[in-house]
């Protein structure tokens, strides 16, 4: 297994944050390959939380991308969240592609290009 992590020493309330993906090819079930803003380090079990997550599949199956949005924890049945599925208008496997999100107090935005 590999993977990075960043932490900031300075918090944000907003910003624009993004990334460029290409992903494997053939099986990968079982693996998720995420982007991901947290405060769970300041606030363990009460923390918030906005994804970008590729779900694993099959060679046969197109890759899922999914969203969750988690304010004030998540998985514990006490949160307030949102999560979503998209099936992509391009294969994410054949070159790079720019995943970002737009983070402000008002709003959440997350754009796939």
């Amino acid at each position: 297994m590999t993977g990075s992590g960043f932490k900031s020493k300075e918090s944000y309330d907003s910003g624009f944050f993004g990334t460029a993906v290409k992903l494997h090819p053939g099986y990968t079930a079982g693996v998720i390959t995420s982007f991901y803003l947290s405060n769970n380090q300041d606030h363990p079990g009460n923390h918030d939380e906005v994804d970008i997550e590729f779900l694993g599949t099959t060679p046969d199956k197109p890759y899922t991308l999914q969203t969750n949005v988690y304010i004030r924890g998540s998985g514990d049945g006490n949160i307030i969240g949102r999560e979503q599925k998209f099936h992509l208008w391009f294969d994410p496997i054949e070159d790079f592609h720019d995943y970002a999100m737009l983070w402000t107090p008002e709003e959440i935005m997350l754009v796939f290009f």
